[in-house]
């Protein structure tokens, strides 16, 4: 039976992986920050089993690194990074605790499990597969701490891609459009924290424009696509031989018009729809 990690696993994309991989037939190892979400996870199949894997965490990631390979046998089949969080607001704003935090987890954080794993990944000639986002091809106004994350992730993919191919691991992007997930509440939340906080310049310059940005969120949970179909787009690339996997409504499209389209003309044709 393959065996595969994935982080963030308590919900969202995460939880739909785990249950779609367990029911593909691996033996899912769910990485949760929160280990009383693992109690649920656990009882989703006799496939799967939780361990506490704050990405954040060194010492946690080495100590989950231990129970792993002793579980698999020195030799994993796939890693799913896909433990993110959304930070949103204008970047004016934005405290620089705040950046590093979100950096911290969905850039740093990917970085450091898939190094912990490469070992066990060469044994078995596996993949790994990062969880980014079409915001990893265009930005947003307001979004920028989550888009810059993104971003980073396609040149890391792309270094990784061609480091690691000679070693007989795949390296795949998958690129979700809006997904229905609980990062999208959250992000509202924040957002709404920012606009609470502002000074009278700020709300000048900013707390009308952040309020139809918080509204927009809200839209692209509401209408956002299934968890479900990037499972399925996760547990195909784990299958391929890297590359980039776009999954979602329009994210083919924009991943091939935005290279063609110049700034300023993009910028006023996101302006028609954006805050």
């Amino acid at each position: 039976m393959p065996s595969v990690l994935v982080t963030g696993s308590s919900s969202g994309i995460g939880r739909a992986t785990v249950e779609r991989l367990a029911g593909d037939g691996w033996r899912v190892y769910a990485g949760v920050r929160d280990f009383a979400d693992g109690t649920a996870l656990d009882r989703v199949s006799e496939n799967v089993v939780a361990l506490p894997i704050d990405v954040t965490d060194e010492a946690q990631i080495a100590a989950g690194m231990v129970e792993l390979t002793e579980r698999v046998g020195g030799a994993l089949d796939g890693v799913v990074a896909n433990a993110g969080i959304g930070v949103g607001g204008a970047l004016e704003e934005v405290e620089p605790r705040r950046l590093r935090e979100v950096f911290d987890v969905n850039v740093v954080g990917a970085v450091a499990v898939t190094q912990a794993v490469l070992p066990m990944l060469r044994r078995a000639r596996g993949t790994v597969v990062l969880v980014g986002s079409i915001g990893g091809r265009v930005a947003m106004p307001f979004g920028g701490p989550y888009h810059a994350t993104k971003y980073a992730l396609e040149a890391l993919a792309d270094s990784w891609r061609l480091e690691l191919r000679p070693q007989g691991i795949s390296v795949a992007l998958v690129e979700p459009s809006a997904t229905s997930t609980p990062i999208w509440e959250k992000a509202r939340r924040e957002v709404e924290e920012q606009i609470a906080g502002l000074d009278a310049e700020g709300r000048r310059l900013y707390a009308e424009r952040l309020g139809e940005f918080a509204e927009q969120l809200q839209a692209a949970d509401d209408n956002g696509g299934e968890a479900d179909k990037v499972a399925g787009k996760i547990a195909a690339a784990l299958a391929g031989s890297g590359g980039r996997y776009p999954v979602g409504r329009g994210a083919r499209a924009i991943t091939r018009l935005r290279p063609l389209v110049p700034d300023l003309l993009w910028d006023r044709m996101v302006g028609r729809f954006s805050p």
